[in-house]
C-alpha cells in the first residue's frame, strides 16, 4: 500500500484498534515473533497470517452488524461509528491497513514467498486462498483499493477497480486449489502451524482438501457479490463453485448454530483476556456498548412468519434480566422495552472460535443461485425467477440448513425464505452486508434516521489518504443517492426500496 506498508514489511502482527475498542491478539505462538521475514519461517509468517483476525472480528464485523441490524451500537463509539452511521476516516486507520501489513497482504506474500522456496505446496497454496479471501473481502467494504501495486516500491500505489480485483482474487483463489490439489490425497500429518484445519487424528490431504472446498465456497460468494452487475452468469459460476465447496454437514444443532462443522472455515481463539481471545469477547468485556437488533430478534421469535421460535435463538443470544429476548430498534430506540438482549454467553467466550465461511453458507449460496433472483429490478426483490427444478433445488438447500437447526421444511421457498435463513445462519459476518446490500432481505431492515439508505461501503482511513494521494477524499467517492449513507461501490449499483 502506501508508506504505512512499506514500513512494516518486516512486522508480522499489526496492532489493530479504534480508540479503545480492543482488536487484537496476543500470546504464545502469535506475538513471539522474529519481526523479519528474512528470518521467520513459512510456519511461523502463516501463524501470523491467520493471527490477524481483526480483519473480520473487529469495528468492520461490528459496523457490518449493526448496519444489518442483527445488533444496535447502544453506546459511546458504536452508537456513533455503526448505528449513527458516522464512522468517519479519522477512525478506520487500523481496519484499513490491516489488510496489507503484518499478518494481511505483506505476510501473506511471505508465507507464499517461503513455501514456493522450501517447495512446500501447502504454505504456497493455502497463502493464495488467504490472498484470495482477504482482498476479495476488502474490495467488498471499500471497493476500489491498492492490490496490483499495494507490496512492493512504490509508496503510492494506485487504486485497482473493484471489478479488476474481484477478478484477480478470483484467479490467486484458483492458484491455490491447483497448488493443494496434488497434496489432498497425503496421509502425512497435517501442518501445525495451519489453525484452520489441522487438528488432531487429521492428516495432510484432508486439511488441504478442506483447503480447497473453503475456496470453492470463497469463489461462490464473491461471484454472488457480483450478481447486481452480472446477473445469471454470476449465479451460474456460484452454483459452478458452491456444489464444490465445503460439504461436511455439522454433527448437531448447536454446532450448525456456532458455524462448527468439521470443514467449516473458523478462527482460532485462546482464553486468555486482552491477549488471544475471541475479538468480539475482548471488545464486549470491558464495554457494554452493544445490544440485540429488534430485526434479528423479531426474526428468531417468528421464522417466516410461522409463528415458530428458531432453537438457535438461545444459542446465539441471551434473554434479557426479565428472561425476555428484547431487541433495539435501527435508531436505539426500545422496539418493545428497555431491556435489550445480548450477545450469548456461547459466542462471549474468550475461546469461541468465529465462523468465517461455514457448510451453512455454501447451501444457501446454492438456494440463492438455484433462486436466481432478479436482484437488478427493485421492484420485486423477493422474487425467485429459475425454473421449477431449480426452484426445488434451492427448496431442498435451504431445508437441509432448518432441519439439522430443528426447524420444519418448507414448501416452495421465496428468495425472502432463502435470505431469512443466512441472515441467521451469517450471523456477526461480515458478509450479511454484502447479501442486504444485493438483496435487500430482510425488507425489516430500515436505514437510521433520516438517511435514505444503509451505508453500501466504508470510508477509507485518513492516514492512508494523507500519503497516497490516489485515495480520494470523501467527497469524490462513487454516489448513491442523497444523504449521509448514500454511497455505493460499483458491484451495487442499486439501491434498497
Amino acid at each position: 500500500m502506501n508508506r504505512s506498508v512499506a514500513k512494516a514489511i518486516g512486522v508480522l502482527l499489526p496492532i489493530l484498534a479504534v480508540s479503545a475498542c480492543k482488536d487484537w491478539l496476543q500470546g504464545p505462538g502469535l506475538s513471539q515473533n522474529p519481526n523479519s521475514p528474512v528470518g521467520a519461517t513459512a510456519a511461523q509468517q502463516l501463524i501470523a497470517v491467520q493471527a490477524a483476525w481483526t480483519h473480520l472480528e473487529g469495528q468492520l464485523a461490528r459496523n457490518a452488524t449493526v448496519w444489518t441490524q442483527q445488533m444496535i451500537g447502544s453506546n459511546n463509539q458504536q452508537l456513533t461509528y455503526a448505528t449513527q452511521y458516522q464512522f468517519t476516516e479519522d477512525v478506520v486507520g487500523g481496519q484499513m491497513t490491516g489488510f496489507y501489513t503484518g499478518g494481511g497482504l505483506v505476510g501473506i506474500r511471505n508465507v507464499i514467498a517461503l513455501g514456493t522456496v522450501a517447495a512446500d505446496p501447502l504454505f504456497v497454496g493455502v497463502g493464495h486462498i488467504w490472498e484470495g479471501f482477504s482482498m476479495g473481502m476488502a474490495a467488498s467494504i471499500w471497493g476500489d483499493l491498492p492490490y496490483s501495486e499495494a507490496v512492493g516500491s512504490t509508496t503510492t500505489p494506485k487504486l485497482d477497480a473493484q471489478q479488476a480485483i474481484y477478478a484477480r482474487v478470483l484467479a490467486v483463489l484458483d492458484s491455490g486449489i491447483t497448488d493443494l490439489t496434488p497434496i489432498a490425497a497425503s496421509t502425512a500429518a497435517c501442518e501445525a502451524s495451519d489453525v484452520v484445519f489441522c487438528a488432531t487424528g487429521v492428516n495432510k490431504g484432508t486439511e488441504a482438501s478442506r483447503w480447497i472446498r473453503a475456496a470453492h465456497t470463497i469463489k461462490a460468494r464473491f461471484y454472488l457479490h457480483l450478481a447486481e452487475r452480472n446477473g445469471a452468469a454470476s449465479y451460474t459460476s456460484a452454483l459452478t463453485e458452491a456444489n464444490l465447496g465445503i460439504n461436511e454437514v455439522p454433527t448437531s444443532a448447536n454446532n450448525l448454530a456456532d458455524g462448527a462443522g468439521p470443514g467449516d472455515f473458523r478462527s482460532w481463539h485462546g482464553s486468555t483476556l486482552d491477549q488471544d481471545g475471541n475479538i468480539w469477547a475482548e471488545f464486549l468485556s470491558s464495554r457494554n456498548d452493544l445490544v440485540v437488533g429488534d430485526v434479528l430478534v423479531q426474526i428468531l421469535a417468528n421464522r417466516n412468519g410461522l409463528g415458530t421460535v428458531d432453537p438457535r435463538r438461545a444459542r446465539l443470544i441471551d434473554a434479557n434480566s426479565g428472561g425476555v429476548f428484547q431487541g433495539r430498534d435501527r435508531n436505539n430506540t426500545a422496539a418493545t422495552a428497555p431491556n435489550p438482549s445480548a450477545l450469548s454467553a456461547t459466542r462471549r467466550a474468550l475461546t469461541f472460535k468465529q465462523p468465517i465461511v461455514t457448510w451453512a453458507e455454501n447451501q444457501l449460496i446454492i438456494a440463492e443461485a438455484q433462486c436466481s433472483p432478479n436482484v437488478t429490478v427493485a421492484t420485486t426483490p423477493h422474487s425467485c425467477t429459475g425454473n421449477a427444478a431449480a426452484i426445488t433445488a434451492a427448496t431442498t438447500a435451504v431445508n437441509s440448513v432448518r432441519t439439522l437447526a430443528g426447524l420444519a421444511a418448507l414448501g416452495t421457498v421465496t428468495l425472502q425464505d432463502v435470505m431469512e435463513e443466512k441472515f441467521v445462519a451469517q450471523f456477526q459476518n461480515i458478509d450479511v452486508w454484502n447479501d442486504f446490500k444485493r438483496t435487500c432481505v430482510p425488507a425489516s431492515i430500515r436505514p437510521y434516521g433520516t438517511a435514505t439508505e444503509v451505508p453500501g461501503r466504508m470510508v477509507y482511513a485518513q492516514g492512508e489518504r494523507s500519503t497516497n494521494p490516489n485515495i480520494p477524499t470523501p467527497n469524490a467517492y462513487p454516489a448513491g443517492t442523497t444523504g449521509v449513507s448514500a454511497f455505493r461501490n460499483w458491484n451495487d449499483p442499486n439501491a434498497c426500496p
